[in-house]
């Protein structure tokens, strides 16, 4: 089988650019030039195309002939980028390979869309939309009504709508995942990751301190992270006014490869989504509990006005139509990482 993966160098991407490669297929990486992790992609094995989802011409040569798109190229959240930015890529960009697949590959088999959980979800923590989909309360399945509290979130939802709307007009299959926040091992122990302004004193500091505007809670948090001593040693963990953390639904991108690798071949996923998660979620108190006696770090609390969510992500629909079988939790990511750092440092230069 030979198949396109945009967002080849990312985290979901670069585990499954590995996993179909060892399967024995054919993988072309698209990403932008100069992303070092195209360039290992290629080193892998797969045929590298660099270019820009934007640029309608940059994608006949990747697209010509596939027999399977796995559409992960985004703008995310965690880059700070504008809104307009969340249009031009999420949006115009699915929309420009949905073309590009139309016109060059006519007998593709799947489209894979990767979306995001935040398609449900408001910003409004004491929001109780998303919570009212499935039979259990506090659970969010497939049936959650999308309402989405984010531009990017929003722009999710419509890219999802474009890859059905090409499939009952085009004849295109396809198939939408939705990960819950994804991450390698090492980024939770990384005061300089993505990840690592949530939870260590001093990188959060230094990254709401450089934002140009903050919401009122923002300003809670920092205000409260500025009276925190020994930053530089300290862990924070947010809690609502009655003391309650929220639900972490962290999940290890080799298990999101692994779920979207499951949907390329299964007849049963056309037209279908699935949310993508952790073996286990874990609160957040058990989360910075654990982070903090690993790493040996002082743990300190942020009460916010506001109740933190005690929702989880339900994966459900993916164990039973997809036969997904996630190996990693949160907690047991965290001891990985530590245990590989520990290694690292015991290697002899």
């Amino acid at each position: 089988m030979d198949v396109l993966v945009t967002g080849a160098g990312g985290r979901i991407g670069s585990n499954l650019t590995r996993l179909l490669l060892a399967q024995g297929h054919t993988v072309r990486a698209f990403g932008l030039p100069g992303d070092p992790g195209l360039a290992r992609a290629g080193e892998a094995g797969a045929e590298v195309h660099d270019g820009d989802l934007e640029v309608p011409a940059d994608l006949p040569p990747a697209v010509e002939g596939v027999d399977a798109v796995c559409h992960l190229a985004a703008a995310l959240t965690t880059h700070d980028v504008p809104d307009d930015r969340f249009v031009d890529v999420n949006l115009r960009g699915t929309f420009n390979i949905l073309e590009a697949v139309r016109q060059h590959a006519p007998k593709v088999q799947r489209f894979v869309y990767v979306s995001s959980d935040a398609v449900y979800l408001s910003l409004d923590e004491n929001s109780t939309e998303g919570e009212s989909g499935g039979e259990r309360a506090g659970v969010i399945d497939e049936t959650t009504p999308q309402r989405p509290g984010t531009v990017y979130g929003a722009t999710k939802v419509g890219a999802e709508l474009l890859c059905r709307s090409y499939w009952r007009t085009y004849g295109i299959p396809y198939s939408v995942m939705r990960p819950t926040a994804t991450a390698a091992p090492a980024e939770f122990i990384s005061p300089s990751s993505v990840f690592g302004r949530r939870w260590f004193v001093a990188a959060a500091l230094a990254w709401y301190e450089s934002r140009p505007a903050l919401s009122e809670e923002e300003r809670t948090i920092l205000a409260s992270l500025r009276e925190i001593g020994d930053p530089e040693n300290t862990l924070y963990l947010p809690t609502g006014p009655d003391g309650l953390a929220g639900t972490v639904t962290y999940g290890d991108s080799r298990d999101a490869a692994a779920g979207l690798r499951a949907m390329i071949d299964a007849e049963a996923a056309v037209g279908e989504a699935f949310n993508i998660g952790p073996a286990a979620p874990c609160s957040e108190r058990d989360f910075a509990e654990h982070l903090a006696a690993r790493l040996g770090l002082r743990l300190t609390g942020i009460r916010l006005p506001r109740p933190r969510r005690q929702w989880r992500v339900s994966s459900d629909k993916a164990r039973r139509v997809l036969g997904y079988r996630p190996e990693h939790d949160p907690l047991g990511m965290i001891d990985e990482a530590v245990a590989q750092r520990s290694v690292t440092e015991r290697r002899p230069m």
